[in-house]
């Protein structure tokens, strides 16, 4: 049996998850690659409080009562950006359109859209947290490089331009379906699909552009506005759980 303290209860809960995401938008709105939270929100069960009762001529008599037991966050999903913007770094890489970058760390393969690449000891292309571009990339120490379009990888060395790799980046069939890791990362999970590696512009993944990040997936303006119905609605849960009080307080008195 439920109780109307136990569904504001549950209102409020929920309310608290959906200001939690909204406040993790609003702070990362300029951290590049973010992807935005798109909390949802759902009837956590009915309860049957009376059974259908008994039929005339294909007319139910006494028709069968379900109460909604309250509300749950079941998903917060992932929103992401194509807006980019320009750094001073060759090594920052943005994708212009779909897909993601594929890193590689102590946690196994994971992907981003926050291209924020720099070259190591080794001249690998790594995120400042150490992950490794997957496929690797190794550009020779003091050579300049640009990358295009497709990704490929060229170096200016003494001898002349030439190829040293090509960036691949990865098309997801549900980006919605990714599990954040922190830090930018992101992993699968079943709902996200299985991930298909290919060559930036080919699978309907978008190309890339250097010397730039994709932004926060974070709207601003949208997030304000969802900010004050979180706000509206977890007040009117509270002012809920306070009637509720009440009535209980009341019908004690009574049978006092």
């Amino acid at each position: 049996m439920f109780s109307v303290l136990g569904i504001a209860s549950s209102g409020i809960n929920a309310q608290n998850d959906v200001l939690n995401s909204i406040a993790a938008n609003i702070a990362n709105l300029n951290t590049p690659g973010y992807g935005a939270n798109q909390p949802a929100l759902a009837s956590i069960g009915n309860l049957v409080v009376r059974p259908g009762g008994a039929t005339l001529a294909a007319q139910t008599l006494k028709p069968g009562l379900a109460m909604n037991s309250g509300a749950g966050l079941v998903g917060n999903a992932p929103i992401f950006s194509n807006n980019i913007q320009t750094t001073q770094s060759s090594a920052n890489l943005a994708i212009e359109g779909n897909g993601f970058f594929v890193v590689s760390g102590q946690g196994g393969l994971a992907f981003t859209r926050a291209g924020m690449f720099q070259i190591d000891a080794g001249g690998e292309l790594v995120l400042s947290g150490g992950q490794k571009l997957y496929p690797p990339i190794i550009i020779p120490v003091g050579e300049k490089f640009s990358v295009a379009a497709d990704g490929v990888v060229t170096v200016s060395g003494p001898g002349g331009p030439r190829v040293v790799g090509q960036v691949k980046i990865a098309s997801i069939p549900n980006p919605q379906g990714l599990v954040a890791k922190g830090n930018g990362l992101y992993g699968l999970s079943g709902n996200s699909g299985r991930p298909t590696i290919t060559t930036p512009g080919k699978n309907g993944t978008g190309t890339l552009a250097s010397s730039a990040v994709n932004q926060s997936g974070t709207n601003l303006a949208q997030s304000l506005v969802d900010l004050v119905q979180a706000e509206t609605a977890y007040s009117v849960n509270a002012k809920v759980v306070s009637v509720g009080q009440q009535v209980i307080q009341a019908t004690t008195a009574l049978q006092a």
